[in-house]
């Protein structure tokens, strides 16, 4: 059976929630390191290139590049007419290929639409995904895109028995782009659920839009989100991997109960996130009866550690989030001055194989926790991940491709529950009663204040060599528990 046949319906439905909606805006400014996931910006060593989007109309935003002729106005006019007859040559093969393949648009945006089984009729259904392709979103974009592709393919192509449609938007990980392109997605192409944005500032303003202009159509979040999100979470907002501070708790509490560790340093990098996982981490160690001796909080953009390393206390355990370019260095470093006290984080998945990979035995024996890995042994993963990377030329699926796999199924077991319905006060309704077997295990949603958060499993994990891979390997499994705020 394929994944698309493991989803389980159940028949409760959620109550009609009030809202409260709040407006957020947004500046901008000067260029800034900011962090992946919460948005906080800070000054970098180096400008932050950005792919800027000339704004044409609020249905259409178009990449210009003119064409500059010389030699005179005979030759101008002949360049002129040379072009336009190939233009229509091109444009004509162009329609050709379009109607046997789909089309990519000239607004940074793309539409796809998978090869559905024969039975699928009628008017698609429009997935819309709204993240930066292209600024310092574009690897969390492109692994949930694959993810996305994925999900689309095991079912079939269809939800219902109706086509699906994919359309991607690149909003240049720009949360004034993000509502730009939200607009665009939900009038002008008429999508019916919206995954993304998965940088924070971004989704709080798009989750704000939907509610207010975007005909309330509901939200689907990769990651986690930050307590602060809650604001613009209009009853619309889902977010799997629930908040922040539920990572920091649970690694806490493993850390102190499971390890017997009682006493900890910190050291985080200087973010929303970085802070509300530091947050729930104490609360779950020191619940448990352990003691915070010592916490950092370092700059963003910081690779160079030492002077933070040398000032650490003697403990049972350092517990750590930093992520990106810094992540590598802090453990090698971290190993180089002989510190001995083991490692742990939350959010594992911020240091990735190949990151694992050139650490090499440094990088082995680190613990972590993260909702998942594909390395956890049950069979919808292993068929998840054997699909993956026959799709992906060998690469193990990520965090970000398992998050997009779980929204476009919790989404489609929603319209399957429905009868095909896609209203989205009805797909709301059928999203927060629908319970899907995972690659991570059985996962629903849940309302928790303004939000819908997931219910599911998180698993502390231990960096081991499996076979020509360091990978993260679960050890110890918190079952089913709501990721909500501690």
């Amino acid at each position: 059976m394929g994944l698309q046949g493991r989803l389980v319906l159940t028949a409760a439905r959620a109550d009609e929630r009030s809202r409260d909606p709040q407006h957020l805006s947004f500046a901008t400014g000067s260029r800034v390191a900011v962090s992946r996931r919460s948005g906080r910006a800070v000054t970098a060593e180096g400008p932050q290139e950005r792919r800027r989007v000339a704004s044409v109309s609020a249905a259409q935003h178009t990449d210009y590049f003119p064409i500059i002729f010389s030699g005179g106005l005979t030759m101008q006019r002949k360049v002129v007419f040379a072009v336009l007859a190939l233009v229509l040559v091109l444009g004509a093969f162009g329609a050709l290929v379009l109607a046997a393949c789909g089309s990519e648009t000239t607004d940074s945006r793309s539409t796809e639409s998978a090869e559905p089984a024969a039975a699928a009729t009628g008017e698609p259904i429009k997935i819309g995904f709204d993240e930066g392709f292209t600024g310092f979103m574009a690897v969390d974009a492109t692994m949930t895109d694959k993810g996305i592709k994925l999900a689309i393919d095991q079912l079939g192509g269809q939800i219902a028995g109706r086509p699906v449609e994919y359309i991607k938007a690149d909003n240049g990980s720009d949360p004034v782009q993000a509502v730009d392109k939200a607009r665009q997605l939900v009038e002008n192409d008429g999508i019916h659920v919206m995954i993304g944005p998965i940088f924070s500032p971004a989704n709080a303003a798009v989750t704000d839009y939907l509610a207010k202009s975007g005909g309330g159509i509901p939200s689907i979040s990769i990651y986690g989100q930050p307590i602060d999100n809650m604001k613009t979470a209009n009853g619309l907002s889902f977010v799997p991997s629930g908040l922040f501070s539920f990572a920091g708790y649970q690694t806490g509490k493993y850390a102190a109960e499971e390890m017997g560790w009682k006493t900890a340093n910190c050291i985080n990098y200087e973010d929303t996130a970085g802070r509300q996982l530091q947050e729930g981490f104490n609360h779950g160690f020191e619940e448990a009866g352990g003691k915070i001796l010592s916490t950092q909080f370092v700059p963003i953009d910081a690779v160079d550690f030492s002077s933070y390393l040398t000032t650490l206390k003697d403990a049972d355990c350092t517990y750590w989030w930093i992520f990106g370019n810094g992540a590598a260095p802090f453990v090698k470093q971290y190993n180089d001055y002989g510190l001995e006290a083991p490692l742990i984080t939350a959010m594992a998945s911020n240091l990735t194989e190949p990151q694992l990979r050139d650490l090499g035995e440094v990088g082995v024996g680190l613990i972590g926790g993260e909702f998942y890995t594909p390395e956890i042994d049950n069979p919808v993963n292993k068929e998840f991940v054997e699909a993956y990377k026959a799709q992906e030329d060998g690469e193990y699926p990520t965090m970000q491709s398992f998050g997009a796999w779980l929204a476009v199924n919790l989404f489609a077991g929603a319209v399957e529950a429905n009868g095909g319905d896609t209203s989205p006060d009805k797909l709301k309704e059928a999203m927060s009663s629908v319970t899907i077997d995972t690659p991570a295990g059985p996962y629903k949603m849940s309302a928790y204040q303004d939000m819908f958060v997931g219910t599911g499993n998180y698993y502390m994990m231990e960096t081991k060599q499996v076979g020509d891979r360091i990978a993260w390997v679960p050890v110890f499994t918190y079952e089913g528990l709501l990721h909500d705020q501690k």
